[in-house]
Formats: structure tokens, sequence, C-alpha cells
């Protein structure tokens, strides 16, 4: 029993020497990085608000019946954040060149709505107590294939009511259609690393998208670099 016992008193020694020295080799290492708070991933969705006038859809049944679905990786830099998104979109566009000819709604989502990529650059600064105020700019194309919903389903399979092989509907006559769409947007929001434990926390966003209103929420995790935590104390 003395023998066990020593052997425990002896494992328990050498594993909180080693741990405390691994530690400490990752806090030094971590000190050349003290001006890096941390980066977090996440995920937004996105219900759009703002329709154009006039507006041939199917009746708008709620905040999501078209909307966006946001990936997100943010960097802390200090009082600043860096941050980076990708996009798919299945919002309700209308765009008119020149010529007249109209944008195509592609039909996804039960909708008319497009199916289109965002790409964003965001910039942030950290103006209260961990508060986060984030500008996000973004350039916006289509059409484009979605991450999210197979590839291979046809519009006519997922938009309800809608003739897409029906030659009198203007919207299918390639002479007033444009194939493509881009068009740039930006969107503001919020946001609060809360630690959870250690290095691991969580970052709740809310914000607002601009061009077609859109009010967008989600959350990230963050991984915490700590050596900033012990700089700031010093």
């Amino acid at each position: 029993m003395k023998k066990l016992f020593a052997i425990a008193l002896s494992f328990s020694f050498f594993y909180n020497c080693f741990s405390q020295d691994y530690e400490n080799k990752v806090l030094e290492r971590e000190r050349n990085w003290d001006f890096f708070e941390g980066f977090s991933l996440g995920f937004l969705i996105q219900g759009q608000t703002k329709y154009p006038s006039p507006y041939y859809g199917p009746d708008v049944k709620g905040l999501y019946s078209d909307g966006a679905f946001h990936l997100i990786l943010d960097f802390y830099i200090k009082k600043f954040l860096v941050g980076f998104q990708i996009t798919d979109e299945y919002l309700y566009l209308k765009k008119t060149d020149d010529k007249g000819a109209l944008w195509k709604p592609r039909g996804f989502n039960n909708s008319y709505s497009s199916l289109t990529r965002a790409y964003w650059l965001s910039l942030g600064y950290n103006f209260f107590k961990g508060l986060n105020f984030k500008l996000s700019l973004g350039f916006r194309k289509g059409p484009a294939n979605s991450f999210i919903i197979d590839q291979d389903k046809d519009p006519s399979m997922i938009a309800e009511g809608f003739g897409y092989f029906n030659s009198d509907n203007g919207i299918n006559q390639k002479r007033t259609s444009n194939s493509d769409f881009s068009e740039s947007d930006f969107s503001l929001s919020i946001n609060h690393p809360i630690r959870v434990y250690k290095r691991l926390g969580i970052v709740p966003e809310l914000g607002y998208s601009f061009n077609y209103g859109g009010i967008i929420s989600g959350l990230s995790i963050i991984f915490f670099n700590l050596s900033y935590e012990v700089e700031k104390e010093e």
C-alpha cells in the first residue's frame, strides 16, 4: 500500500512538473505574439427584410423566407478586428441594366430568391469593455454554386408556382434576362467575445445588412492567446 502511495505521489509530482513546464513553454512562445488576442470561427444567418418594388414573388411568410448564411473568420489584434466572410445567399434580387434586361430570379428556398455568393472584408474596433463595432464591405456575384443546397437540384424543383419553362413569361426570355449579377454591399454589426474556459470562448454577434435589409445574428467560437492577458496585466 505504501509503495502504491509512493508511486502515485511520484507520478503526480512529475506530471505537475511536466505540465507546468509545458505551459510555461507555450506561454513563452506566445509572448512573441502578445499583440494578438485570438481568432474566432463562426456562423451567421441573415433574413431579408427589404424587397424590390414592385414585388412579384410569393408571399413572405417569415423573416427567413429569403436570406443568407455567412461563414466568418475574425482576428483580434489589440483593440482592432480584421475579418473575412464567405456567404451562401438566397436573397430575392432584382436588377435591371441600361438596356432593360432583368436579372432572372433563380428560385431557391421555396421562393424566387437568387443563388449568389458574396465575399466580405471586415474591420472593427473595440470601443467599450470588449464590445466590438464591425463594418463589413462585401462584393456579391452570381449565379454561384451553393455549398449548402444540392447543386444537381433544378430551381423548378425548389421554387413552387413558377413556370421556368413557360416562354410567355418575360423573365424566361433570354433577350430580357441577365445571366450575371454583381454589386457591392455593406453591413454593420457588434460582437462581444466571452471567455468560457482558459483559451476557449464564444462570440455572439448581431448586425444589419443594408442593400436588402437583413438582420444578421449568430455565434462564433474564439480561441484566446493566453499571453495577451498576461501582457495586459503587466
